[in-house]
């Protein structure tokens, strides 16, 4: 791991506007779509699968008995797949975040697999399929202990030796299925007591355990030539000690999914620093200032989870506050599972963005 420019961005820079080779492992190929510099990322936030949450599932599914909450069955629906990404290009979108979470198999650890899961085949043909229509295909793997349940078994192995290992694998395997690309999402937000108090056997690290699974993590992708992505939340944590310690090679990617940018809301509070309920993330709007001072390259995420008007505030905001240098884009994350009942959402997230961003980011 070394700070400032790594691997990936040296990479990056080779990249052409369609599908190139690149250094990513023994004769591997890169595919991908790659933005000039004068044109921010447009991305949204897919899911393949969502084997992320305590007791989450679809409708009249059951909780898998043997591991208590994680999921058993990938529901996501082709035709609403389809239509999510074809609404992305109509609305001139350059990036899909995939988030896995179960939805893809990896040939090197096939025990992963739920069904439903998709194979490393389609998810290359789909890497290309997008890229034809002009959407670079970024993968997402969080590694994060609040939302790991994807791993199965190997959630419990967290920090052992085996654990190190899967992880490596995975990474490898989605590098591989992906072509090669130039961004991999980790994960690694809200690894805070709120978010595992509720289960039978609490998996979390603190301290320099934390940092010392991300920086393997962040390695891995490197090897592979991408550049490592996270959510930003981990500052909430403790502001000080997160610019002191995370590397400028990694895009850093704050969400925030209100509507007030007020001064008081943009105001730190580190009397929420050491606090393990979620009161911690109070300062989420405030990190996007703070990532900024820093001299962080970041993509902040807007959504349309908890207001409409999320996505017009945010880059409003960003628009008149954060230094543009710093900004590689912008991401929405509907939260929005690609099937039926949750269409809506998921179609409404990405056309709310997309008017938001052509008003304050044309």
């Amino acid at each position: 791991m070394k700070n400032g420019i790594n691997r990936g961005e040296f990479i990056r820079g080779a990249l052409a506007t369609a599908a190139v080779g690149v250094s990513g492992g023994a004769g591997a190929k890169a595919v991908g779509v790659t933005p000039t510099a004068d044109v921010k990322i447009r991305s949204a936030l897919l899911h393949l699968g969502m084997n992320m949450w305590r007791g989450y599932r679809a409708p009249d599914e059951k909780i898998d008995p043997k591991l208590g909450y994680a999921r058993t069955e990938c529901p996501t629906e082709p035709a609403v797949w389809d239509a999510v990404v074809r609404r992305m290009h109509e609305r001139h979108y350059n990036m899909a975040i995939i988030d896995l979470g179960g939805g893809v198999e990896f040939p090197s650890h096939p025990e992963i697999t739920v069904k439903g899961s998709r194979s490393a085949q389609w998810m290359r043909d789909e890497v290309r399929r997008l890229a034809d229509m002009g959407i670079e295909a970024v993968p997402k793997l969080n590694f994060s202990t609040g939302h790991d349940q994807w791993l199965r078994e190997y959630h419990y192995m967290t920090s052992t030796t085996k654990y190190y290992r899967v992880v490596a694998d995975v990474i490898r395997d989605t590098c591989e299925a992906f072509g090669w690309p130039r961004y991999f999402h980790l994960g690694f937000d809200e690894e805070i007591f709120a978010a595992v108090k509720g289960r039978d056997c609490m998996v979390m690290r603190q301290g320099d355990l934390w940092w010392h699974d991300l920086f393997y993590a962040v390695n891995e992708v490197e090897r592979h030539g991408a550049r490592a992505m996270i959510w930003s939340d981990k500052i909430c944590g403790g502001r000080e000690e997160f610019l002191r310690r995370m590397s400028k090679g990694v895009l850093q990617m704050p969400w925030y999914y209100g509507k007030d940018f007020s001064d008081e809301k943009l105001k730190w509070d580190p009397s929420f620093e050491k606090s393990q309920k979620w009161d911690i993330q109070r300062n989420l709007a405030a990190s996007i200032l703070e990532l900024d001072r820093a001299g962080f390259d970041m993509m902040p995420c807007t959504s349309n989870w908890e207001a409409p008007e999320a996505a017009e505030a945010m880059l409003s905001f960003c628009r008149s506050r954060v230094d543009p240098s710093h900004i590689r884009g912008f991401m929405t994350a509907p939260w929005a599972d690609c099937y039926t009942v949750e269409k809506p959402k998921c179609i409404d997230g990405i056309i709310r963005f997309a008017v938001a961003k052509r008003k304050h980011y044309s």
